[in-house]
């Protein structure tokens, strides 16, 4: 069977084409906090994360379930994303271990030192406002330790009101990231061993304020994965 047709690949998208986010069973969401997530009605579609303004980490985000387990078969995904601000806010668009509604934390970057947070195993990108180097990371840890800091250029930053499409492929020996930003390839590892756990991991995106209320427009997220064999 043909692996880059619907039949051989899982695949999995949404474009938020309903008039509320509890339209979507399948949409794992939260707000918390003072924070929101809500459908933007319209042509396209879109979830808006909106994380409230009190420095407390505030969290709004989106994502599928815990269908795609690290290591059965290649997996990657994306999501289109657009933020209101650029200042004073934290996001990662990616794969976590664990649901938005769950309500762990994914990531923290204070003074450039990158820690996991309360999520385990999780790959992607991240940027955090209280990072000296202010700039989106591919990021990977496998069982709370780090396994991938890249900081990427500055030309890779999200600007204000300006949609931008970010993905990422992981490879079923666990072995090798690839990192995309507006389809092009802008970081890959290849390392000798397993950047990440054999664990189940849910496409997702996230938003944290920092000080300033801001928006994080979701236009669509999309994932993808090999068939099981067995």
């Amino acid at each position: 069977m043909a692996t880059d047709t619907s039949f051989g690949m899982v695949r999995q998208f949404e474009d938020f084409l309903v008039t509320a986010i509890g339209d979507l069973p399948e949409i794992s969401q939260i707000g918390v906090t003072g924070a929101a997530t809500a459908v933007v009605p319209g042509e396209d579609g879109r979830a808006r994360l909106k994380p409230a303004a009190t420095d407390d980490d505030d969290k709004a985000g989106v994502g599928f379930n815990l269908n795609y387990k690290a290591g059965s078969q290649p997996m990657g995904m994306e999501a289109r994303v657009l933020v209101s601000a650029v200042t004073d806010n934290r996001f990662f668009v990616g794969f976590g271990d664990s649901l938005p509604e769950t309500d762990e934390t994914m990531f923290d970057n204070p003074a450039d030192v990158l820690d996991i947070g309360t999520q385990s195993d999780a790959f992607g990108f991240f940027f955090d406002q209280d990072a000296t180097t202010k700039q989106i990371f591919a990021v990977g840890a496998k069982t709370n330790a780090i396994t991938v800091n890249q900081a990427l250029d500055s030309k890779y930053n999200l600007t204000a009101a300006v949609f931008t499409t970010l993905g990422c492929t992981l490879s079923a020996d666990r072995k090798t990231m690839v990192f995309y930003v507006d389809g092009k390839e802008v970081y890959r590892i290849d390392s000798a061993t397993t950047l990440i756990a054999a664990v189940a991991l849910c496409p997702c995106v996230m938003a944290y304020e920092q000080g300033t209320s801001f928006n994080m427009d979701v236009d669509y997220l999309y994932a993808r994965k090999g068939r099981a064999s067995t």
